[in-house]
């Protein structure tokens, strides 16, 4: 079958009941049309929270309610904080559990409200404690787009945001990369979040932008291939800028 015609299907579970459900709810029917041009399918099942191995049991669960064709390209991606060093001891087992079940983990620390905070101006990048630290400095913004303090049930979460999508985007990956500049891997460093990524995945990224992921990229308009690293400008097809999509 032509890759261009294979519908690719995602899941997101989410840690927790809502801020992370009610999130990419809202990114999946506010970009409906450009995940139809990435043929790309989007999921999102509620977590149940727990320790990070319940977290971890409770998405493959769902993965096996998702069925995912692994040939085809699905993947099944789980939302997890690292809550400062407090879910430390947790996470080696709960990683193995969900390699074996190839659920693949997309941290925030300390937590998900780190990734909401990077659609603002002048991210914070001082050490954060946990969520409570991450929320008090939310809070300081948030009612550029909300009447009310931030609240982790908010539906409306997304579309509140949705303007500033981009410049998230851009400021977790410049965290990160700052990270890799002194030679420590991202990955759990506090503060960061790596949403960037599948946010990458669902939406691409345009020519000129700086490639979020390294490994081979097509646009959506030819089927050439071209090996980007993470951190390199995002070149552009014959002159012209479009939109690449990751393999």
């Amino acid at each position: 079958m032509n890759r261009r015609h294979t519908n690719k299907r995602i899941l997101f579970v989410g840690e927790g009941q809502e801020t992370e459900y009610n999130y990419f709810v809202g990114l999946r029917n506010h970009y409906a049309v450009r995940l139809r041009e990435m043929a790309t399918s989007v999921s999102v099942a509620r977590g149940k929270g727990g320790n990070a191995s319940n977290i971890v049991q409770h998405a493959v669960k769902e993965a096996k309610k998702f069925q995912p064709d692994w040939k085809r390209g699905d993947r099944v991606f789980l939302l997890l904080d690292t809550e400062g060093v407090g879910r430390t001891p947790e996470l080696p087992n709960a990683e193995k559990l969900a390699e074996k079940h190839k659920v693949e983990i997309i941290y925030s620390s300390p937590a998900f409200e780190y990734w909401l905070l990077c659609h603002f101006d002048c991210v914070p990048k001082s050490y954060m404690g946990d969520c409570a630290a991450v929320v008090r400095h939310l809070n300081k913004v948030w009612r550029t787009v909300s009447k009310e303090d931030y609240n982790k049930s908010d539906e409306r979460v997304f579309k509140r945001l949705s303007g500033f999508l981009e410049k998230a985007r851009f400021q977790s990956l410049k965290v990160d990369l700052e990270y890799v500049a002194t030679d420590r891997d991202p990955v759990k460093q506090n503060p960061s979040s790596q949403v960037y990524e599948i946010v990458a995945r669902l939406l691409g990224t345009e020519s000129t932008e700086i490639c979020p992921l390294t490994g081979p990229w097509t646009p959506l308009i030819d089927l050439v291939v071209v090996e980007l690293a993470k951190g390199m400008a995002v070149p552009e097809l014959k002159g012209e800028v479009v939109t690449w999509k990751p393999i």
